[in-house]
């Protein structure tokens, strides 16, 4: 398998996330066991029958999204599948719209994959002390929660004595 990654990432300003602009993950299926892998920045929704004459398949990334070689070694399993079960065909009268057919369920492995690294725990948040392990208080165990229901307890047990 022969793998092209271009991992020069479009620069997305929050002003344009804030505005529809966004990143796709794509494949650009090559035939003969090649692929090349790429980012892109689209304002809309690319349009799958456009991108399918050209091989290309997408799937949308989110705007911290930030290395394309991490995410394409994680997906390496599933990739291989998809390039494998890759063909190159000239469109004919039954099949206008596509000029590869592949694996849709490799190409589902692959979006599954992308999904799961892009909600992976980030290098930064490592250093974030995790929540503390052991049964939560109860609201009688927190000192102020407990003082207020005693106070509550006590002026209910001075207004139902007897009158």
């Amino acid at each position: 398998m022969d793998i092209q990654i271009d991992s020069q990432l479009p620069a997305l300003t929050p002003v344009q996330a804030l505005t529809g602009w966004r990143r796709e993950f794509c494949v650009e299926l090559l035939g003969d066991g090649r692929v090349r892998i790429f980012t892109r920045m689209v304002v809309s929704s690319s349009r799958k029958a456009t991108e399918l004459q050209r091989g290309v398949l997408f799937h949308p990334v989110g705007a911290g999204f930030h290395d394309l070689r991490s995410c394409v070694k994680t997906a390496a399993g599933a990739l291989r599948d998809l390039v494998a079960s890759a063909t190159r065909q000239t469109p004919c009268r039954a099949n206008l719209f596509s000029a590869v057919a592949y694996d849709q369920r490799a190409w589902e492995r692959v979006t599954d994959a992308l999904d799961q690294w892009q909600r992976r725990p980030h290098p930064a948040a490592r250093g974030v002390a995790a929540a503390p392990h052991g049964p939560r208080p109860t609201l009688r165990q927190l000192p102020i929660l407990a003082r207020r229901a005693a106070q509550v307890q006590h002026a209910r047990a001075g207004s139902s004595g007897p009158h």
